[in-house]
């Protein structure tokens, strides 16, 4: 092979690499432009994530949005109303299944994720792990217990929603949905022996979905 046909290849071999390895770095630098400008509402979910989205966010970011209302473009009024009424279903669902659990002789905590039902769908709401373990544990202590030894447990669940709620901005509404939650869950039993409406205590918060 002669030295003309060489050294035009290795220049035109040399030349190709350096333009893949520039287009190599315009990408890699586009890709950093995007991570950095996403807002946290806007975190890709996992694709085994079950539910919908409210307002645009969903599971964890919910909980994120309502912890720093100043770093989101939503009308968190709005959110937290419209949460209301998820949320107090989620922490109902995790106790009802500790009960559930505790009398089919099972033992599983459930993740903090979860697709609760409402009137325009399924949302998808989260609460922190040890929140979910707490509430499930209550569940599972109130089933085998009589109604008259349920008095701590209950005390309990509403200091637990009462310190959620003052987490996401929400503390006007904690004693409604403690007692509210406690209803339909420690005090149903109770409360349908005695021929009671738990539906009836809802008047205290009017949650939309």
């Amino acid at each position: 092979m002669s030295q003309s046909f060489v050294v035009p290849a290795l220049i035109t071999a040399t030349a190709l690499l350096i333009t893949l390895i520039f287009l190599f770095m315009i990408y890699l630098w586009q890709r950093i432009n995007a991570l950095e400008k996403q807002k946290p509402g806007e975190i890709t979910l996992a694709a085994n994530s079950s539910g919908d989205a409210l307002l645009g966010f969903k599971g964890k970011e919910i909980w994120v949005a309502l912890e720093n209302p100043g770093k989101f473009s939503v009308n968190i009024d709005e959110l937290r109303q419209r949460y209301t009424f998820i949320l107090s279903r989620h922490i109902e669902q995790i106790i009802d299944q500790g009960q559930m659990d505790k009398q089919t002789g099972k033992e599983a905590v459930p993740e903090s994720n979860a697709a609760i039902g409402g009137l325009r769908g399924e949302i998808q709401s989260w609460l922190p792990p040890s929140y979910v373990a707490r509430f499930y544990r209550v569940g599972r202590d109130s089933a085998v217990l009589s109604d008259d030894e349920v008095g701590e447990l209950r005390s309990e669940v509403r200091a637990l929603v009462k310190e959620i709620l003052e987490r996401l901005g929400m503390s006007a509404e904690a004693a409604g949905i403690g007692s509210l939650i406690t209803s339909h869950t420690l005090e149903f039993r109770s409360n349908a022996a005695d021929g009671k409406d738990p539906e009836a205590e809802e008047d205290q918060v009017q949650p939309t979905t």
